[in-house]
């Protein structure tokens, strides 16, 4: 956690708070976190503009003026927090009480705003991470990435996906395969889950057995599930919220993923779950085959 849809909840909530406004200041006091010194940030970004927030896989791209980027990856307990006169915007990991009294012992890089405002990134456990960089060393730094489509765009079409299942590297189960960001980025261990219950599919299936109609159902079921979850916010289960500070709407729409011992809705079996590549899956043993 996050996942996509997580992340571009958080991107959406945040480019309407922080678009359109200048830097003043910047401060960090971990660093680990940044890849140069707080000072040259400090002294490379005062004065410009925020232009857009963007996402690439589970990373969010703030876009600034002059050709700079700030490339950010929450992890599992990064946080941001936006602060203006009238309003306080979360998003990301819930640090308990972690919008009150900032800075806090959580927060760890701070950006001002002439407005008065403030973007506060707070990091119980300093996971998380940001880059600046021009834009070519941007584009350089996600290519080395080597990741895979987005799964909503065109390029993540059927036929990609069906080719992808037929290549040698890629002889894995398909949780462990729709998990891996070379192939597609941004779907995670819950939406995994649900788009093996969804397509029919034990989440241990070697991927050269699935049949073309599984293939087709998996692709449907990533789009799918992954557009209402985006719909909803995202999922809280223990460690999401969206960038209004509220909680993802989609835990209420999962089917399988931390169900485990409860009736499946479809066909009233239990939920079981297993270990695959060291990560917890939920399935029903009678629904997917």
């Amino acid at each position: 956690m996050p996942e996509l849809p997580e992340v571009e909840t958080v991107k959406r909530g945040l480019a309407k708070s922080i678009v359109g406004k200048t830097i003043a200041d910047f401060s960090c006091d971990w660093h680990k976190l940044i890849n140069k010194p707080a000072a040259k940030y400090k002294q490379t970004i005062k004065d410009l503009k925020i232009l857009s927030v963007e996402r690439r896989a589970k990373m969010l791209i703030v876009k600034l003026s002059k050709g700079l980027n700030i490339l950010v990856h929450l992890k599992m307990t990064g946080q941001l927090v936006y602060r203006g006169k009238s309003k306080c915007v979360v998003g990301g990991h819930p640090i308990k009480e972690g919008a009150n009294c900032l800075p806090n012992k959580f927060t760890h890089v701070t950006f001002s705003f002439t407005d008065g405002s403030q973007l506060y990134y707070n990091d119980v456990r300093k996971f998380g991470w940001l880059r600046l960089y021009t834009d070519v060393e941007l584009e350089k730094a996600l290519a080395a990435k080597k990741m895979g489509p987005e799964p909503l765009s065109k390029e993540f079409s059927l036929k990609y996906l069906q080719q992808l299942t037929k290549t040698g590297k890629n002889r894995k189960r398909v949780k462990q395969f729709l998990m891996e960001n070379q192939n597609l980025v941004g779907v995670g261990n819950i939406y995994s889950d649900e788009v093996c219950f969804y397509a029919g599919v034990m989440p241990d299936k070697p991927v050269e057995k699935l049949t073309t109609q599984q293939i087709k159902k998996i692709h449907e079921g990533i789009q799918k599930i992954l557009k209402a979850a985006i719909k909803a916010q995202g999922t809280t289960v223990s460690d999401y919220r969206n960038a209004d500070g509220s909680a993802g709407g989609y835990a209420k729409y999962l089917k399988v993923y931390q169900r485990y011992g409860e009736k499946c809705y479809r066909c009233k079996a239990k939920v079981v779950r297993m270990k695959i590549g060291g990560r917890t899956s939920h399935y029903c043993p009678q629904c997917q085959k």
